[in-house]
């Protein structure tokens, strides 16, 4: 039996929905559990990390129940993601009846294609989307601090019914013989909610701009209010520079890691932070733990979901955002970033010039340059190829948009 849900951080209604956002670490796998164990139709979990630990044990074995009280069970990892996950551990899963696959495109130059997403779907009715993976380090506190500080929000209403159809026609894909990127390509961009106040946004590795990408730019290019929470920020220079117009037209408030699972990123962070702060930008890295986070708040639209705002998870990833267009709950979300604050390092000019010198300034560009050109390109290519164009609108060559 799963515990009673203790009350969630910040809840509202939208549009026919409730959301509610988690932060605390056991409160989201109590979250999860209760997903599971109230579901009575079906089951559909797509999860990029999942690992043979204390935690992925435990939620095998309510999805295990699941089965045997008749519910469908599907469980989709990532093969890069989880690619330490032994089929052992998920034999058990199987042999309850359940649907267990791993999405690793096989033909091509696809391999490296890495779908990004989390989400559990209950009964076509609930969603549990966020940042966090399922591996213990996302759901327990070691000595009061959880090794990954992180959120998920609880989606009830209409719209699940429509990721619920895009998680089937994921399988389908992954099912077919050739698993064409154009195909790839369509089904994300038709799972993408055109307008309302709630949208799914779907973004993957397209030719040209995917609805993640121009989501994001009408967005950002429009607002001079945002508070961001970025586990990982490494983003391209067309995307770093609409973040100094919106410092220097209005406000832009910043948290990133000070600690992480790859010190790499937290150069290529820190190699972007003296053009931000020259346009007048607030900076923070949040200290006690590694920060997980993809949140983002544009006045009255917030951001939560899978991506981060790095290249590779703006233009290559497969990643799932939900956008959410409510002032109400866009001000509860300034809010909580603000909290966040008490957390976090200020960073300012004469921090960042008394942590740098000109060796470490050389490895924070080199650590950018990885992933913002080198890990871009070479991805890039072995998927869908050189496109010039593309690259331009980039900033990675020619004029920039």
């Amino acid at each position: 039996m799963t515990a009673p849900l203790p009350a969630p951080e910040i809840t509202a209604k939208v549009d026919g929905h409730d959301l509610s956002l988690i932060v605390a670490p056991e409160t989201r796998l109590l979250a999860l559990l209760r997903l599971i164990d109230g579901a009575r139709q079906r089951l559909k979990l797509f999860y990029y990390i999942f690992a043979d630990d204390a935690a992925g044990i435990l939620v095998r074995q309510h999805l295990i129940l699941a089965c045997q009280r008749g519910v469908a069970v599907t469980l989709v990892v990532d093969g890069f993601g989880s690619n330490h996950l032994p089929d052992l551990f998920l034999a058990p899963l199987r042999a309850a009846g359940a649907r267990v696959e791993r999405f690793l495109p096989h033909k091509g130059r696809r391999y490296l294609l890495r779908n990004h997403q989390k989400m559990a779907l209950a009964d076509g009715a609930t969603a549990l989307i966020g940042g966090a993976n399922i591996a213990e380090a996302y759901f327990w506190t070691i000595g009061g601090i959880a090794p990954w500080h992180d959120l998920v929000l609880i989606v009830q209403g209409p719209q699940v019914a429509r990721l619920e159809s895009y998680f089937d026609a994921l399988l389908v894909w992954m099912g077919t013989r050739r698993q064409g990127i154009r195909r790839l390509q369509g089904l994300l961009a038709s799972a993408s909610t055109p307008n309302g106040p709630l949208r799914w946004i779907m973004g993957g590795p397209f030719e040209r701009l995917n609805p993640l990408a121009r989501a994001l730019r009408t967005d950002l290019d429009s607002a001079s209010r945002v508070d961001m929470v970025q586990a990982y920020f490494a983003p391209d220079f067309t995307f770093l520079r609409r973040l100094a117009r919106i410092a220097r037209r209005g406000r832009l408030r910043l948290i990133t890691a000070a600690q992480s699972d790859n010190l790499t990123t937290i150069g290529a962070a820190r190699h972007c932070y003296g053009r931000l702060l020259r346009n007048g930008a607030s900076l923070y890295e949040y200290r006690p733990a590694r920060l997980h986070m993809k949140l983002i708040v544009a006045e009255d639209v917030v951001y939560i979901g899978s991506a981060n705002y790095d290249t590779r998870s703006i233009f290559l990833n497969v990643e799932i955002m939900l956008r959410i267009e409510d002032a109400s709950f866009a001000d509860q979300l300034h809010r909580f970033c603000q909290s966040q604050l008490r957390h976090c390092q200020k960073i300012d000019r004469t921090w960042l010039k008394r942590v740098s010198g000109p060796f470490r300034r050389l490895r924070w560009f080199l650590a950018y340059f990885l992933f913002t050109s080198i890990d871009y390109t070479i991805t890039r290519r072995f998927n869908i190829g050189p496109d010039k164009r593309r690259w331009r609108s980039m900033g990675l060559g020619g004029k920039s948009h």
